[in-house]
């Protein structure tokens, strides 16, 4: 397991050893038997010490005057932070940290980050190092304090001891963790499309199965609400409950898994279990993502509840997504039903006014038939009334002549 081994520890400046035991160290990891010595000296160490002149990262040549500049320091009870990196010897010789230079390199890079993380102002960051190639663990030996301290302050919260380790393994390990990396977004965009290639509906699937949703319920038929690529067994399964969910819903607000009950969560992370699970392609990116996350985690620490929980929160963000993806799904079927209920409805009301329409035609025509048929009626009445006063008033005149003119009959 590839992984970076940081320590620290210090000296309480209130306590009257303090001094001795700074200096002492100080001698220690300059001067031990397998530290890589300055050329042409009997001691290794190398740093950033302003106040002594040495500005550039290199060598430090006066090892006694920097013995004592540390033993009046922490006279003046300066807080002296005394840190180990370490590796293992097969990673060590894999990233190049069998030479000095390499480790020298490590300090440049990173000495600003490690004192924000020491909570001194990198102005006044100070320390000194000495590399040690021991056999099975090659590390380094920093000390580090702030060169203008006015505030008594020691503890380092232990964030920021993860964040060190995590600032080194970025380093150390920047290609492995690179590809680590790629892999992880790559697996989680591909897990991403495949998942919407599964959860896709169509307008025209989805007209086509509205009246099977909506007599669900009752008998579930076997079309499929989405194109989805599982075993034939739970394509139906994961429909009904897709759709049974979507029924239990909030009528209001947003459809977004981090404002559900609990209860919704559950049934939310049960489906999407379910859809993982019996998708090989969707399972494949879900499996390389969370081993990913995993790796990456096991750089930082050999904490194994930490990495579980790291594990788990991975689980959990891929589910949380699969969730919303399921909601958002919900919100389309609701927004489509709705559209598709409103085309029935205008449908409906267009063949409602076409009704009333045909309707008020047809009455017309039969209100004008029946006029005109009064009217004939009235003419008929009229010609009958005027041939009967005709025949009347012939009457009249043949009665006047019912006398017989005999003049004229001679």
């Amino acid at each position: 397991m590839k992984n970076v081994v940081f320590k620290l520890k210090f000296n309480h400046p209130n306590n009257f050893q303090t001094p001795k035991l700074n200096e002492n160290h100080f001698s220690y990891i300059c001067k031990r038997a397998r530290a890589m010595y300055n050329e042409g000296k009997d001691f290794c160490c190398f740093g950033k010490v302003s106040e002594l002149g040495y500005n550039n990262f290199g060598n430090i040549d006066d090892f006694q005057k920097m013995k004592n500049h540390i033993k009046e320091k922490s006279k003046d009870k300066t807080v002296f932070y005394k840190c180990v990196i370490s590796l293992i010897e097969e990673d060590a010789i894999e990233k190049g940290f069998d030479t000095r230079i390499r480790w020298e390199q490590l300090m440049k890079n990173n000495y600003s980050k490690l004192a924000k993380q020491l909570g001194i102002k990198i102005e006044n960051f100070e320390y000194v190092c000495s590399v040690h190639m021991e056999k099975g663990h090659p590390h380094i030996h920093f000390i580090a304090w702030d060169k203008k301290q006015e505030i008594l302050k020691t503890n380092i919260p232990k964030t920021n001891f993860a964040n060190i380790r995590k600032i080194l393994t970025n380093d150390i390990f920047k290609e492995d963790l690179q590809q680590l990396y790629d892999t992880k977004n790559k697996s989680k965009d591909e897990y991403k499309n495949y998942l919407e290639q599964i959860l896709n509906i169509s307008d025209d699937e989805y007209s086509k199965i509205l009246k099977e949703l909506q007599s669900l319920d009752i008998d579930l038929n076997k079309s499929k609400l989405f194109n989805i690529k599982l075993e034939e067994k739970y394509i139906n399964e994961i429909f009904k409950e897709i759709y049974l969910l979507r029924k239990s819903l909030p009528k209001t607000g947003r459809l977004s898994y981090a404002f559900m009950s609990d209860e919704i969560k559950q049934q939310l992370n049960l489906i999407s279990k379910k859809i993982i699970d019996n998708n090989l392609e969707l399972n494949t990116s879900f499996i390389k993502y969370i081993k990913s996350i995993k790796s990456i985690t096991e750089f930082a620490t050999k904490d194994e509840k930490y990495i579980e929980k790291n594990v788990k929160n991975a689980e959990d963000e891929i589910l949380k997504f699969t969730s919303n993806q399921i909601l958002k799904i919900c919100k389309e079927m609701n927004n489509r039903e709705f559209i598709f209920k409103r085309e029935i409805l205008e449908e409906n009301r267009k063949q409602f006014e076409n009704e009333q329409i045909l309707n008020l035609v047809y009455n017309l025509m039969n209100f004008i038939t029946k006029s005109d048929n009064k009217n004939k009626n009235r003419n008929i009445i009229k010609n009958k009334t005027e041939s009967l006063v005709a025949k009347k008033e012939l009457a009249k005149k043949l009665e006047n002549k019912s006398q017989i003119d005999w003049e004229n009959e001679r």
